[in-house]
């Protein structure tokens, strides 16, 4: 009997045993395949954005919908522009889903600097609110398929579900909507324009529990930076784009600073056109202005370049009424 009992405790001594040598090699084969696939996952997804970032340095005034494995993109603008050279890129800082909306923009001011790339997802909200022609220009210059709605006045939000919800306010600042008090607060953000479709200053919020908590102020020129603003959900990451877009502007002001003093070296030579001569002189200082301000980024720098910029474009046309070489 003892030696029949032994022999039935050793026989499930050996199932236990195998049945775990079993079930650790299962799970390994489940782990490897699981980080496999996460491998590849990612691999496809880094081969999509490439794909995006190299479209978007040679295209403008495009919107795209691109299917992607289902991820988490956490978007951060030093790596960003670390890795993808003159990548100047707007974007909410994660990015969920199966599917990235992308659109690009040319940045003018005025002859064109570089291109400007938006991408989010369609799971991101974004609620625009004003009466003014601003407003009704910025809903309409975002893509159809983005999630947004646009209201004159102040509406009832309901809570969609949606895991980022973005207002942009042309108008007084609301109250928090009472159906998103209970989102994560850095998940529901705002941000307040105050300007026109040139120039103006914004204002970045963040939800804190049922009030607003200020994140700072800012600038943009033109209407592309604000729609930068829209898609940028922290004031760190709008800014820090907006500087790798005023450092392309600076070097690009430059190569046009290089080309008119040679126009007017060539123009003053030929001493037929006094007219030619006279714009490019004028449109020299305004250059120097814009490639002096360009090397920061602020409210005092944006005025000083935008009222360069009319006076620039003002001198280009007067180059085009007496047939001289553009200066743009």
């Amino acid at each position: 009997m003892d030696k029949k009992a032994f022999e039935i405790q050793f026989n499930w001594i050996f199932v236990l045993v195998a049945g775990a040598a079993i079930l650790l090699f299962f799970t390994a084969v489940v782990l490897k395949q699981k980080s496999l696939s996460e491998l590849s996952t990612k691999a496809v997804v880094i081969k999509t954005i490439d794909a995006i970032i190299t479209g978007a340095g040679v295209s403008t005034d495009t919107i795209n919908i691109v299917d992607i494995p289902n991820s988490n993109i956490e978007v951060g603008c030093n790596r960003a522009a670390k890795q993808y050279q003159n990548l100047i890129l707007f974007a909410p800082g994660l990015i969920k889903g199966d599917k990235l909306i992308t659109q690009t923009m040319a940045f003018s001011a005025p002859y064109r600097a570089t291109n400007l790339l938006f991408m989010t997802s369609p799971q991101v909200r974004y609620i625009i609110i004003g009466s003014n022609s601003l407003a009704r220009e910025i809903n309409k210059s975002l893509p159809s398929d983005l999630k947004k709605e646009f209201y004159e006045s102040m509406p009832e939000i309901r809570n969609s579900n949606n895991y980022k919800v973005r207002l942009i306010i042309f108008e007084n600042m609301i109250d928090v909507p009472r159906a998103l008090e209970k989102m994560p607060d850095h998940d529901v953000t705002a941000v307040k324009v105050n300007g026109n479709n040139e120039k103006g200053t914004i204002e970045f919020w963040e939800k804190s529990g049922n009030s607003w908590l200020s994140k700072g102020s800012s600038a943009y020129i033109g209407k592309q930076p604000l729609i930068g603003a829209v898609y940028a959900d922290t004031l760190e990451a709008y800014e820090c784009s907006m500087r790798n877009a005023f450092s392309r502007l600076n070097f690009v002001t430059k190569i046009y600073a290089g080309r008119t003093r040679e126009l007017l070296r060539r123009a003053s030579i030929s001493g037929n056109q006094p007219q030619c001569s006279q714009s490019y002189s004028s449109a020299l200082a305004h250059l120097s202005s814009i490639s002096a301000a360009s090397s920061n980024f602020g409210i005092d720098s944006i005025n000083t370049i935008a009222a360069a910029s009319k006076l620039l474009a003002d001198q280009n046309k007067n180059a085009q009424i007496h047939s001289c070489t553009l200066i743009y």
